[in-house]
């Protein structure tokens, strides 16, 4: 198993906004690219700042999706997209959905709450569930800090 480490150890007073924590103590273990992976959690402020950041992107290109690859079962796709579907795909992409050698964001981004948010601050629904039902809540950070 391979170990993905992009959170930067603390610094500063524990109690500070500035303190990065990862959102979950433990490394996240997942699959991508068909194998697996080890990866500690992203801060809460990266979330927050990738929420925007996912938003402001949607809102300036509107051909990009506010919405994540996704496979019939409506679950995240972890691997590189055939070309075909790559073409014709238009929503928010991970490296690993582009090429075969790339690993990032890794297993532990929790991307329904990231698009969950950015589809939030732009005013929109949030993505229907694969019976077309509306889901029940925006998603919540998984956090045990």
């Amino acid at each position: 198993m391979a170990v993905l480490c992009r959170t930067a150890t603390p610094h500063g007073d524990p109690s500070s906004e500035q303190t990065g924590r990862p959102a979950r103590r433990e490394p996240v273990q997942g699959e991508v690219q068909g194998r697996e992976w080890s990866q500690y959690d992203f801060t809460p402020q990266q979330y927050r700042a990738l929420a925007k950041l996912t938003a402001a992107l949607c809102a300036v290109f509107p051909r990009i999706t506010c919405d994540y690859p996704r496979d019939d079962a409506g679950r995240l796709i972890t691997h590189k997209l055939p070309a075909a579907q790559l073409r014709d795909y238009h929503g928010v992409l991970g490296h690993y959905h582009v090429q075969t050698n790339k690993e990032d964001p890794g297993p532990a981004l929790q991307w329904d709450y990231v698009i969950g948010q950015a589809r939030r601050l732009l005013h929109l629904p949030p993505v229907p569930a694969v019976d077309g039902r509306p889901r029940p809540a925006p998603p919540r950070l998984v956090m045990d800090n």
